[in-house]
């Protein structure tokens, strides 16, 4: 049962978003970032890219779609003779946007995704996982500006944790 209680939420959260599609309004973005990067108790800088989507429904829930990458310089990580060069990682924000007035809004969410990281020198298996994590943006109705929490559960029982600021730039969408 507690394998199939996530598939179960999951439709029928799709089932609302269904119902609120006529009143559809959608953010598309890019947003760079800098990251507080942390593996295998190593913490470093991350630099970030970020381009996305999201569909905000009538009742102000949204889902969406985004991809992200990462360029990293974990120097203390490099000390142990692993360095790690940058990540990808494909995400699914789902969150609910908090109207201030008609030009500013608040975006909390709960973010699901997979990501994979590139190490020098190359590890014999490689380092993937699932990337969970929260965040909170301040948009207006052009910019975005918000910080993230994520950790990505990655092969030989180590993660990736990233505290993430992020500025981004949201484009009109045909939907709007």
């Amino acid at each position: 049962m507690s394998k199939i209680l996530p598939l179960l939420v999951t439709l029928c959260s799709f089932s609302t978003f269904a119902q609120e599609a006529n009143n559809l309004s959608q953010d598309i973005y890019v947003a760079g970032g800098y990251s507080y990067h942390e593996v295998f108790n190593d913490s470093g800088n991350a630099f970030d890219g970020y381009f996305g989507a999201r569909n905000i429904y009538g009742n102000s829930l949204f889902i969406g779609g985004e991809l992200e990458g990462k360029v990293i310089d974990n120097s203390a990580l490099k000390k142990k003779g692993l360095d790690e060069e940058y990540s990808f990682s494909a995400n699914i924000p789902v969150g609910k946007r908090f109207k201030l007035n008609d030009t500013l809004a608040i975006d909390a969410y709960g973010l699901i995704g997979y990501s994979t990281l590139q190490t020098k020198p190359k590890v014999d298996k490689s380092l993937h996982g699932v990337k969970y994590g929260v965040g909170i943006e301040l948009n207006t109705s052009n910019w975005l500006v918000g910080i993230r929490y994520s950790r990505v559960n990655l092969d030989y029982d180590f993660d990736q944790k990233d505290i993430s600021l992020l500025v981004g730039y949201k484009f009109k969408s045909l939907l709007n």
